[in-house]
C-alpha cells in the first residue's frame, strides 16, 4: 500500500517515502453512495445481471445489503449456490435497530434462500459512525438473529 492509501506496496520502513508513481486514492463515503442510490430509482436491480456470473464464480459468499434497501430480496435466488451475508443494519443512519426490526430483515431473506447459507451482517462498513451508534447496532444484530433462532427452531 502506499501511505496514501493506493495500490502500491509500501514497508513503512523509510521516513519520507515517496512512491516513483503516482498512487491514486479513491474517498467513497456514506454520503457519495446516498446521493448515489437516490438515481437508482424504485427498486434496485442493478445486481440482477451480475449475480447468476457471481453464483457460477469460485466465490464463497456474497454480501447484499437489505436493510432499508431498495433490493429486492428475491435476488437472492440467483445466488443459489452461495453463502449470503444478509445486511440487516443500515449503516447510513443513526438510528440503532431494534432486535425485532432486524430479526425481521434476516427473516424476509429467509423467503429467499435456506437458513444454514445466511449470515447476518451489517449493510457495509460502520467506520464513519459514532462508536456508541456501531455498538448499539451490533447488538442489535445479534440479539435480532438469536430472536430469529429460537423462532426457527
Amino acid at each position: 500500500m502506499c501511505a496514501n492509501g493506493g495500490s502500491r506496496r509500501w514497508s513503512g520502513r523509510r521516513r519520507g517515502f515517496r512512491p516513483r508513481r503516482p498512487c491514486i486514492s479513491a474517498t467513497y463515503g456514506i454520503e457519495a453512495n446516498i446521493l448515489w442510490k437516490e438515481g437508482l430509482g424504485p427498486e434496485w436491480r442493478q445486481y440482477e445481471a451480475i449475480f447468476p456470473a457471481l453464483n457460477a464464480s469460485a466465490i464463497g459468499q456474497v454480501s447484499l445489503e437489505c436493510a432499508n434497501s431498495r433490493v429486492p430480496l428475491s435476488l437472492l435466488k440467483l445466488l443459489c449456490d452461495k453463502e449470503l451475508l444478509v445486511g440487516a443494519i443500515d449503516v447510513a443512519s443513526h438510528e440503532v435497530e431494534s432486535p425485532e426490526v432486524v430479526a425481521m430483515t434476516l427473516k424476509a431473506a429467509l423467503a429467499f434462500t435456506d437458513a444454514e447459507r445466511l449470515y447476518p451482517c451489517t449493510n457495509c462498513g460502520m467506520a464513519p459512525l459514532p462508536r456508541a451508534v456501531a455498538s448499539g447496532k451490533l447488538r442489535a444484530l445479534a440479539e435480532g438473529a438469536a430472536l430469529l433462532r429460537r423462532e426457527l427452531e
